[in-house]
């Protein structure tokens, strides 16, 4: 499993500490490998070849992708709401970002895609969980949460939706603040331990699943929004219920919970006749509910070089 992120994942601040994906560690037990790919003051903005705070160009990346991990959780986007923070004041003064306006908002929703399909079409065909951002508000850093909640996060989130992956609302549900160092963006020792609880909710979480009514698919169980998709891509359907007008691969990402905007996508099906009652379905419940076990993992260093396996 990996985690990919920036300073919040890597732990900035509390370097004598746990950090979040080793709480997460324990709280999944011996059946899962968890790694830590977070670098600081890196932007999910893939902005060239040489530019040093795009995750794309750190060995962080290449080493997660090197892990093979049947996992990932994405961490990004707060450093990237310096692109649409300017003059906040700070005791009076105002503070200049040097960031600001240089990168459009066309090409962080093109460049988050492309991350989401970088770690989807790995060998391991991992499951990927895109984080929306926990609040962060840090006007000397150009970190402001009023352009995370407004540009960032729906970034992340339409981007997710589009691509039909799990997506956890950090944001949601990571605002106390005494689970903050003083510089209001980073988790303190207790902080990624919530963290770590947060993420371990939704990774081990019963996935939705479809069952078939006739002719008309459901989802079962409690869900708060729906989305279907066909053969991978989202198709015109917002419902509960869905009448299949075309064989092939269905599958729905279910809002999880009212009070956050958290979703996770259930199993899969085949819908191999149309014909009503007659509607012959084949199931692949690929992490309906969460093994225990999990395949053989590499662990790696920040190079990419494998250090050990179990």
């Amino acid at each position: 499993m990996a985690c990919v992120g920036n300073s919040i994942t890597e732990g900035y601040g509390i370097w004598s500490e746990k950090k979040y994906p080793e709480h997460l560690q324990e709280l999944l037990g011996d059946g899962y490998a968890v790694s830590n790919f977070g670098a600081s003051s890196m932007t999910f903005a893939n902005k060239g070849d040489g530019d040093n705070t795009s995750y794309w160009n750190r060995e962080q990346f290449k080493s997660a992708l090197a892990s093979e991990p049947d996992i990932v959780v994405i961490e990004l986007g707060t450093n990237d709401s310096k692109f649409f923070t300017n003059n906040c004041l700070l005791d009076g003064t105002e503070k200049y970002n040097y960031n600001y306006g240089q990168y459009e908002k066309a090409q962080l929703y093109r460049d988050y895609e492309a991350l989401i399909d970088t770690f989807a079409h790995l060998p391991s065909a991992p499951e990927i969980y895109a984080t929306l951002q926990p609040y962060s508000n840090n006007c000397d850093w150009g970190i402001m949460d009023t352009a995370i909640v407004n540009q960032i996060n729906p970034v992340i989130k339409e981007t997710a939706l589009k691509k039909g992956v799990n997506i956890i609302d950090l944001h949601t549900q990571f605002q106390t603040p005494a689970w903050f160092l003083d510089n209001s963006v980073h988790p303190n020792a207790t902080g990624a331990q919530e963290l770590a609880r947060i993420v371990n909710k939704y990774i081990t979480l019963e996935k939705p699943k479809i069952v078939q009514e006739k002719a008309t698919l459901q989802v079962s169980g409690d869900n708060y929004g729906t989305r279907w998709y066909k053969d991978g891509k989202l198709i015109e359907s917002d419902k509960a219920t869905l009448a299949p007008t075309e064989k092939g691969k269905y599958r729905a990402l279910v809002k999880v919970d009212s009070d956050s905007d958290s979703w996770i996508a259930s199993n899969e099906i085949e819908v191999t006749d149309l014909n009503g009652g007659t509607t012959a379905i084949s199931t692949n419940h690929r992490k309906a509910v969460q093994p225990k076990q999990r395949r053989p993992h590499r662990r790696v260093d920040v190079k990419g070089r494998a250090v050990s396996s179990w």
